[in-house]
């Protein structure tokens, strides 16, 4: 007779003690205290417990999660920042910082509906935990201001990585008017204008972003050959008189019926020749990572949209070529982005 053999319940605890490590991570986010840390390294309990306005049994256990996680390393009597953290309190304006309040505020407490979501194919996360009617995370967005400051100024950090990379890794010297669908806060398109002197912008996006979108385009200078203009992606067609239509971290939050009529569009509007850009998250083509397509792929579906996903490029190729696209070699960014590119035949 075999035996059995017990689980390895070590190994597989970080998984399911997953939300400590969070809960550790943003009270002591919120607190301050790796900025403290980072000010003042080696505080003592009393120090951490005077800066923080709390009382010293709450400073010790949350002294004792961050140290037990790896978060602050104790020497002696004093607390002190670990490689993981010290970021967290010298560039609290940058990834991974603003993550944080955005996984706190956003994601935490909408993402428990997970299974949920995927019982009923929608986003029951949104619906149970972000308060408002719109049926997609964008819409309520514009509903809780403050919340929508938080989204978008972690989105802003984020598209800081790739937005350099994206602006000189991609060949743009033949196009002279570029659409950036969905661009947000103009971070990849000041990126782009800056890289190529010679191409003029527009960015369509919902109307509580383009003021927003606006002031930084003026602010960099840049408004005689960058603006942003309202365009609802899904019922208006694409404004002709563009080269080049570009998609950056939005056609994965779509289903695939919809990315294909986005495509479409695209298609419509565009001359012969002209050309389409889609920066996406990465997932492999045998569809097993990596984890970040995972996480993000459980965040549109139980959340943002309730329909999308991170897609495989050989997906993306797939919808290019129905669209009348061309597809050539993707552009790999980093581990876990990638430009899928193409021209209108």
């Amino acid at each position: 007779m075999t035996e059995l053999k017990k689980p390895d319940e070590v190994a597989l605890r970080p998984h399911y003690k997953a939300h400590y490590h969070f809960q550790f991570l943003s009270a002591a986010f919120r607190f301050g205290l790796f900025d403290i840390l980072e000010k003042e390294p080696g505080t003592t309990l009393t120090g951490i417990s005077e800066r923080l306005g709390l009382q010293q049994q709450p400073t010790r256990i949350l002294l004792l999660g961050c140290t037990a996680t790896g978060l602050v390393r104790k020497e002696g009597d004093g607390y002190h920042n670990t490689p993981l953290t010290q970021p967290l309190g010298e560039r609290p304006g940058h990834v991974p910082a603003t993550y944080i309040p955005w996984e706190t505020h956003g994601i935490y407490r909408a993402i428990s509906w997970f299974y949920e979501s995927l019982q009923e194919n929608s986003n029951i996360g949104l619906q149970r935990e972000i308060p408002g009617t719109a049926p997609t995370l964008y819409g309520r967005l514009a509903e809780n201001p403050e919340l929508e400051s938080t989204f978008h100024t972690m989105m802003s950090a984020v598209t800081q990585l790739v937005a350099e990379d994206v602006a000189t890794e991609l060949d743009l010297s033949e196009y002279r008017h570029l659409l950036d669908v969905g661009g947000g806060a103009a971070m990849n398109a000041v990126h782009l204008a800056r890289e190529w002197p010679d191409l003029e912008i527009t960015i369509g996006d919902l109307p509580s972003i383009v003021p927003q979108a606006n002031d930084r385009i003026a602010a960099q200078g840049l408004g005689h050959r960058v603006r942003a203009v309202s365009l609802d992606a899904f019922h208006d067609e694409f404004p002709v008189g563009h080269d080049a239509v570009f998609f950056a971290h939005f056609l994965e939050i779509w289903s695939s019926d919809r990315i294909r009529a986005l495509l479409a569009k695209a298609s419509r509007a565009l001359p012969s020749g002209g050309g389409v850009f889609v920066v996406t998250p990465y997932q492999y083509d045998d569809e097993t990572g990596p984890e970040r397509s995972a996480y993000l792929s459980a965040y549109f579906h139980t959340i943002a949209s309730g329909e999308g996903m991170v897609y495989t490029p050989k997906e993306y190729e797939q919808w290019f070529d129905e669209a009348g696209i061309e597809p050539a070699k993707p552009v790999q960014l980093g581990p876990d982005t990638v430009v899928i590119r193409g021209r209108k035949r």
